[in-house]
């Protein structure tokens, strides 16, 4: 597994963010708005017959004489939910090869979110998609399983092409557990946002990393006529001119701008990375996902 020991031991600090109350079956780290046996005081209500003396507050009885149970916010596990991007994209590099491909980034990104999770004895379930959603993974609530994860994720072949939306669709038709829905992809299929908005219908947190090559928003313009590739079916564009080209390039920068001011006004946290130079892991997930509030 291509995580180091330093980084994963700082990872155990942090917590998958919520932003609305999943209260889960099992007890784990993180804390849900639901009532009922836990260590922070929420409220008292009346004591009725049968609930248990050791959660009557007796200091207040001694005051008031009214028999009062301590209520206190329960420790529930989260259901975090994976939504992998593995489309024939993910592996493209346009202009020189260097570095990490967006398909090795992503694959790191989603093991330790997962790791984050598991630490936190979250439920995680992984959800491979391409042209379709591929075979799921459910992971045992125990942080040994970060290496499953990393074998599955390295082992899983979707259906060839790209539909987010389509894998949402077949998500939500599986009946998951309500929880957080990470969406990690290159947003190169114009139905994300579509996908992100079905998922926040379906009351789930969504949180969207995005990753890019730097060459898909720079493309190179040496010569006057070009042959563009479709990175997801490999069909060839030929003889395009500079003129085209460069206007595609304007485009391409300008629809990811828009990924940050289309989450931004859902209320979606979007933390968004360029690909190249050896991605810094580090830096990626424990400050820019931290101040992005993918993590906290």
């Amino acid at each position: 597994m291509d995580l180091p020991a330093e980084l994963l031991a700082k990872l155990e600090l942090l917590r998958v963010a919520t932003r609305r109350a999943h209260p889960g079956r099992y007890a784990a780290r993180t804390r849900s708005k639901k009532l009922g046996v836990g260590v922070d005081f929420a409220d008292h209500r009346p004591y009725t017959p049968g609930d248990d003396l050791k959660h009557v507050d007796w200091t207040l009885y001694g005051r008031s004489g009214q028999l009062m149970v301590r209520l206190a916010e329960e420790e529930t596990e989260l259901n975090v939910h994976l939504l992998v991007d593995r489309s024939r994209s993910m592996g493209l590099t346009v202009g020189a090869a260097q570095g990490d491909d967006k398909r090795a980034v992503a694959q790191r990104v989603a093991v330790a979110i997962a790791y984050v999770a598991l630490c936190n004895l979250d439920q995680v379930r992984l959800w491979p998609y391409a042209g379709a959603l591929g075979r799921p993974l459910a992971l045992a609530r125990k942080r040994a399983e970060v290496v499953r994860a990393w074998t599955f994720l390295g082992e899983s072949e979707p259906p060839p092409g790209t539909d987010t939306l389509g894998a949402a669709r077949q998500m939500i038709a599986l009946g998951p557990a309500r929880g957080v829905v990470v969406l990690v992809s290159d947003l190169l299929d114009p139905s994300w946002l579509a996908a992100v908005d079905l998922l926040r219908h379906e009351r789930f947190d969504v949180a969207v990393v995005a990753i890019r090559g730097p060459g898909e928003l720079s493309l190179p313009l040496e010569g006057e006529r070009f042959d563009l590739v479709d990175g997801e079916t490999g069909a060839v564009l030929a003889g395009v001119s500079r003129g085209e080209l460069t206007a595609a390039r304007a485009a391409a920068r300008a629809r990811w701008d828009a990924v940050e001011d289309d989450c931004r006004r859902r209320g979606v946290p979007v933390a968004r990375t360029l690909t190249g130079d050896p991605t810094d892991m580090e830096g990626l997930l424990l400050t820019l996902l931290r101040g992005r509030g993918v993590l906290r």
